[in-house]
């Protein structure tokens, strides 16, 4: 019901809805006091409640009617004033709608019209040992005959003095007349307690963690500790080669902001690298550490929120939006591998965690380390201009030095295979054949990348040329093997293999390309009694599967591992002495600014994996494309010349970190009308730049993107480049406001400070 008064005090509420404003609403005064910044509330919206979080309070009237709150539901808010303003200011600086910011900084559930089931606390009846521990001459009064009860005391103390009544029963089996015995002995007690859903406990209990630093990680520590006790701690760029003990370094700096009562923030950039992560730092920080990810179910995802928000826990680990964990007063905020491009969120809010974690740092007076064997070219260029203090760790903490890096050209095999009348191997070449046979000979482990999962990349008819391609994404479909199905990696549509081609009729089609899954089954065939183990999106989807997975390799259970780049990054396994690169030119031919770079990181990061242990280690890297720089560069791990030359050759055409970029992506179901209202937000945009004088901004565009069309949807872009930040922010900000819902149901996507522009 619309409220007619225009007394204060009013508020503006943020909503997650795809608009790029928050919505003023009356404090009725029964909520005055509890009505607070940062707290939800729930409120009605068109003919829907809906809950959102108060931005601010004000006492100027909004000049309309307005509805009035109905409900606030939080007795303290559930968003600091430094978490409000870290939102506020994501939700500025990349032109997102400001609900949708407070959404992603949230627990699933905790915004919106509805809530996950189990996302609730979680109350348990817990049996307890009550009194002073009893001596065996006490024990044999206080039991007499009653063996089942003493045995369950007894149990009782071996695990520590409390455990679940569902436990003893369950895993023990003791019934509940004999727990009831205890009680009514006076020995223990049972009460209802909350209980904290923790997939990770007990993990990192036979982990050892080094007892020394050696003299370059001492003076690294040294210089990151006397940095965090400034008044503005700033940013540092932590560059230390694979293998060379960043790990340690993070793990001391984090237990002296402990020691002085502050909290830390550590991100990774894959959830494959969580299971690892965590078992360190539980070796270093016992129970004090929370994880939050994606992966977990939502109660505990919540478990975790409410722990760290009460400060019962301390230290959390995560991918990119544990930036917004309720941390009180963080004094470390940690990016390991800072360079990874799935720091970027893909989708609204397209936030960047590097550059959340320096503002985040900057209101709470916390010190930002991050890390990486390759910074990004951004952080490097900054550490460069002096705005990151630059630390670096140029050795391995281990004995052996880097790995050696062999380039296998794959045209010159091809043709010595044609010359001595063999057929041609496209997937393990006889000097990576070798190579892993004599690490399965010597008990030694091995790892093969491929970034491309999947059995075939696409299937043809060779008869008229008709490749199959996903009707709803102008993408052609990959062969997948174990599900013998074809499958749209973008929209997830499946289909099945056709017996023959609908165009032609020819029945001999061909699978033409290679991903993991015939990476398997080639490396099968070539060593039957090896342990092969595959990682990559189709085989970890279940709950829990990378942590399992790479125990696994821990424990040496496998012999060859092979995936995608989820196991190219940050994964410390002593046994693996040789790495091979199946394909390293699937990265370098994307039609994208960064395809260089991110080839160059990734072989760099997938070769530090080798040689981490006792033995020396090799890296194959196969190609047909062996003289280019940045194959040349990983061969020598030579990072600075490999970042120097690729800073020149994005300074001519303008691409970051030269000049600051924004995507503007135009979607919808119509092609020729998606053409029409890109071209209106291209002639919008120059008509702006004009009106205001804004000479440094350049509009580039409109075109089709590379691809052109995902989940039925049409897709255009244009570029905006700009040296500075501050004219380029106003500009989206209000195309955001002005145009960010063009008619017709199509969309405005605007991506500041893209990680790709496919």
């Amino acid at each position: 019901m619309t409220d007619t008064g225009r007394m204060g005090p009013f508020c503006r509420i943020a909503l997650p809805r795809p608009v790029f404003q928050s919505f003023a609403y009356r404090v009725p005064p029964a909520l005055a006091d509890a009505a607070r910044p940062g707290v939800r509330v729930r409120v009605p919206f068109g003919k829907r409640h809906e809950i959102g979080v108060i931005e601010e309070l004000t006492s100027e009237a909004p000049g309309r009617k307005v509805k009035k709150i109905l409900e606030v539901l939080d007795r303290e808010p559930v968003l600091s004033p430094a978490l409000l303003r870290l939102c506020r200011w994501t939700s500025e600086y990349y032109a997102a709608p400001p609900g949708l910011v407070f959404r992603a900084a949230l627990p699933p559930g905790l915004l919106g019209d509805s809530r996950p089931a189990g996302t609730e606390e979680l109350k348990r009846q817990v049996i307890e040992i009550a009194g002073e521990p009893l001596t065996l001459l006490e024990r044999d009064r206080t039991f007499g005959r009653a063996k089942r009860q003493r045995e369950a005391f007894e149990t009782l103390e071996s695990v520590g003095g409390s455990a679940t009544v569902s436990h003893m029963e369950g895993h023990y089996g003791y019934s509940r007349s004999v727990l009831a015995g205890l009680v009514d002995r006076g020995v223990a007690r049972i009460s209802m307690t909350t209980v904290t859903r923790d997939p990770f406990a007990g993990s990192g209990e036979d982990v050892v963690l080094p007892a020394r630093l050696n003299e370059r990680q001492e003076q690294v520590l040294a210089a990151l500790t006397a940095q965090s006790l400034e008044p503005e701690p700033g940013v540092a760029l932590l560059r230390g080669v694979t293998g060379s003990g960043k790990t340690v370094v993070y793990l001391r700096l984090i237990a002296r902001a402990l020691e002085r009562g502050r909290s830390a923030i550590v991100l990774v950039p894959e959830i494959a690298l969580t299971p690892q992560t965590v078992q360190r730092f539980r070796a270093a920080f016992g129970d004090d550490i929370a994880v939050l990810h994606s992966a977990l179910s939502a109660g505990e995802r919540h478990d975790a929120w409410r722990a760290l928000r009460a400060g019962e826990r301390r230290v959390v680990i995560g991918t990119r939006s544990a930036i917004f964990a309720p941390v009180p007063d963080p004094g470390v905020i940690i990016l390991d591998e800072e360079h990874d491009g799935s720091y970027k969120q893909s989708d609204t809010p397209r936030y960047h965690a590097r550059a959340l974690a320096a503002v985040r740092g900057r209101e709470e007076e916390a010190l930002v380390v991050l890390g990486s064997a390759t910074p990004s070219l951004e952080s490097w260029h900054n550490a460069a201009r002096g705005r990151y203090a630059l630390l670096q760790l140029p050795d391995r903490a281990t004995p052996n030095p880097l790995p050696a890096v062999e380039i296998v050209d794959l045209r010159e095999v091809r043709n010595r295979a044609l010359e001595a009348g063999e057929a041609p191997e496209s997937i393990v070449s006889p000097p990576l054949r070798e190579a892993v046979q004599a690490r399965l000979e010597r008990r030694e482990q091995s790892i093969l990348l491929l970034n491309r999962r999947g059995y075939s990349t696409f299937l043809q008819c060779p008869a008229c040329g008709k490749v199959w391609s996903c009707r709803s994404c102008n993408v052609s479909l990959t062969f997948h093997r174990a599900r013998a199905r074809l499958v749209c990696h973008h929209c997830a549509r499946e289909e099945p293999v056709p017996g023959s081609c609908n165009e032609c009729g020819e029945a001999e089609l061909q699978f033409t390309g290679v991903g993991t899954e015939q990476v398997e089954r080639r490396v099968a065939e070539l060593f039957p009694a090896a342990r092969i183990l595959r990682m990559d999106v189709d085989t970890t989807g279940g709950k829990g599967a990378h942590g399992r997975l790479l125990e696994k390799v821990r424990r040496r259970e496998v012999d060859i591992l092979l995936g995608t780049q989820m196991i190219a990054k940050g994964l410390d396994f002593p046994g693996v002495t040789l790495v091979g690169v199946i394909n390293a030119d699937v990265g370098l031919n994307l039609p994208d600014f960064r395809a260089a770079e991110r080839t160059f990181q990734l072989l760099a990061q997938v070769a530090g994996r080798a040689g981490r242990g006792g033995v020396p280690g090799e890296v194959l890297v196969q190609t047909a494309r062996p003289h280019h720089p940045a194959l040349q560069a990983a061969l020598q791990h030579d990072y600075e010349t490999f970042a120097e030359a690729e800073l020149a050759d994005r300074e001519p055409p303008g691409y970051p970190p030269h000049r600051r970029l924004v995507n503007l992506i135009v979607s919808g179901t119509s092609e020729e009308r998606v053409a029409e209202a890109a071209e209106s937000t291209a002639a919008t945009a120059r008509q702006i730049v004009e009106r205001h004088a804004l000479s440094d901004i350049q509009v580039v565009g409109p075109a089709p993107c590379p691809i052109d069309r995902i989940r039925s949807r049409w897709r255009w872009h244009l570029l905006l480049k700009s040296p500075g930040a501050r004219d380029l922010g106003a500009l989206i900000r209000y195309l955001a406001r002005h145009h960010g819902q063009p008619a017709g149901g199509m969309r405005l996507e605007i991506d500041r400070d893209p990680e790709a522009l496919l």
